[in-house]
């Protein structure tokens, strides 16, 4: 049997085997071809499939004969058979959660053939290393880490080493567009001991998790304002002058038609930036010493946008969000150009405060070197 930290990539049908505490031997099927893996343990009495695509052989006692005969029915499947000194992922996974502040739920997702970890890249919010795992080595399986507060996390075995795994996000909601994004946070390398797994991802990792979401939806909010406001002001001068920008005189109908046109612009762009800045004020609680306007601001900010519930982090398609998301009105942005500034000023003011820095590793860039060649599970839908 080849240590699979080793020679990975060999062989179109691979078959991983891993140790489990609660579940016994939990055994793979990879590679471009994965099905001649999976006929290879259909064929061998005592592996039982399981809903995520992996098998299971509880009894390990009875395991010596089993093992012996599915090496002899992989090889006639041209089925590579690969071991190694971690534990099953799930495990490290659950017990990982386990560790972490808050309630947090586990799934593991296979990735069997090779090209279904692609779907995971648009997914990802990720600085770090393991974005470039997954888009530049092979990533067999992961671990899917749910919070009920909405944090959704990765785990992988690290590629390249024995012992360790990675740590990173996907999107936060409601963003869609999280490819080489600026405020994404770095992915951390966590060790083997799970207790001192926890204690980094609570200590480092999450914290660097919420300023970056801080960071991402602030300067969405900035930005989004910065647009409403231009657009305003240059309404402001065209109303005022009954001129346009370049001294250009306008009848009735036109002006009518650009003063249409500028609210139809604007309530776009607010409709746009509604979902964030609803997202930004629920991370602002009453705050001491807050001045009474900025506090008056924020109470009525909080009866214009809708308050956002967790949910997962990969958002519905703006089609599929409730009718008010979908319209805004001249009055609704009114009121969210008075009192946007305090929303701001606040969210500047209550930026969570910067991690400690992790261990050099973590800040390295990702040159992930290839994991060769198992090939893994269902392509992930959200």
């Amino acid at each position: 049997m080849d240590d699979r930290t080793k020679s990975p990539s060999k062989g179109l049908a691979q078959i991983i085997l891993a140790l489990s505490p609660a579940d016994g031997l939990v055994v793979v099927p990879l590679g471009e071809q994965y099905r001649w893996a999976n006929t290879a343990l259909q064929l061998t009495p005592g592996f039982k499939q399981r809903p995520d695509g992996t098998y299971a052989l509880r009894d390990v006692d009875t395991a010596a004969p089993i093992l012996l005969a599915l090496a002899d029915t992989a090889r006639r499947h041209r089925v590579h058979l690969f071991g190694g000194p971690r534990p099953y992922l799930g495990d490290y996974a659950a017990a990982l959660a386990n560790g972490v502040p808050g309630e947090w739920t586990v799934k593991v997702e296979v990735y069997a053939h090779p090209v279904w970890q692609e779907d995971l890249v648009p997914l990802l919010w990720d600085a770090g290393e393991l974005i470039a795992s997954v888009e530049h080595a092979r990533i067999p399986y992961g671990a899917e880490l749910t919070s009920s507060a909405g944090i959704e996390l990765l785990l992988v075995e690290r590629p390249g080493s024995a012992h360790e795994y990675l740590l990173g996000s996907f999107a936060s909601t409601p963003f869609d567009d999280n490819y080489a994004d600026p405020h994404a946070p770095r992915a951390v390398v966590l060790p083997s001991d799970t207790a001192r797994a926890a204690s980094l991802v609570t200590g480092t990792f999450l914290p660097a998790y919420e300023q970056a979401v801080h960071e991402r939806l602030l300067a969405a909010v900035e930005a989004g304002q910065a647009r409403l406001e231009e657009l305003h002001g240059t309404w402001a001068v065209i109303d005022a002058s009954g001129r346009y920008t370049d001294g250009t005189p306008l009848d009735q109908p036109t002006l009518s038609h650009i003063a249409d046109q500028y609210l139809v612009e604007s309530a776009r762009e607010f409709r746009h930036l509604r979902p964030h800045a609803a997202q930004l004020l629920n991370r602002i609680d009453a705050v001491t010493g807050m001045p009474p306007e900025d506090a008056a601001a924020l109470a009525r900010l909080r009866k214009l946008l809708p308050i956002a519930a967790p949910q997962a982090m990969w958002p519905a398609p703006l089609a599929a969000s409730p009718p008010r998301l979908l319209s805004a009105s001249a009055e609704e942005v009114r009121r969210w150009r008075v009192d946007a500034p305090a929303l701001l000023r606040q969210a500047r003011a209550l930026r969570p405060p910067r991690p400690e820095a992790v261990n050099a590793r973590t800040a390295l860039p990702a040159a992930a070197k290839a994991l060769p060649a198992p090939a893994t599970g269902a392509p992930r839908t959200r």
